[in-house]
């Protein structure tokens, strides 16, 4: 029987978009993660989202800034979109440069 759904992704090379999500909904306008794990082979920012990051064996730590306040968004070139990184969020400022006090609520959503 023949299926209609979506296709499974399959493994290999390719680039997922990433997104900090706040849990208030609302934009941000810098922040500072961790990625860890191998096969990261290059960060670069979405729209007005600036990216400053340093790439090592273990992952790399991700500077975001936009300075227009609004959704900090980047594209990840891995080696393989089914091994997604695991995430650290370190430091979360607002679009006036407060940094927020609770973190556990943010996240990153991966998308192919």
């Amino acid at each position: 029987m023949l299926s209609c759904g979506p296709e499974k992704p399959l493994p290999g090379p390719g680039t997922m978009l990433a997104t900090l999500v706040s849990p208030a909904g609302g934009a941000e306008g810098a922040a500072v993660i961790e990625l860890f794990g191998a096969g990261i082979q290059s960060i670069e920012g979405v729209g007005p989202t600036q990216v400053f990051s340093r790439l090592n064996q273990d992952g790399a730590r991700v500077a975001l800034i936009n300075q227009e306040g609004d959704l900090l968004m980047f594209l990840i070139n891995l080696a393989d979109t089914l091994q997604l990184p695991s995430v650290a969020i370190e430091e979360v400022a607002g679009p006036d440069d407060q940094l927020r006090g609770d973190l556990g609520q943010y996240k990153i959503e991966f998308e192919r």
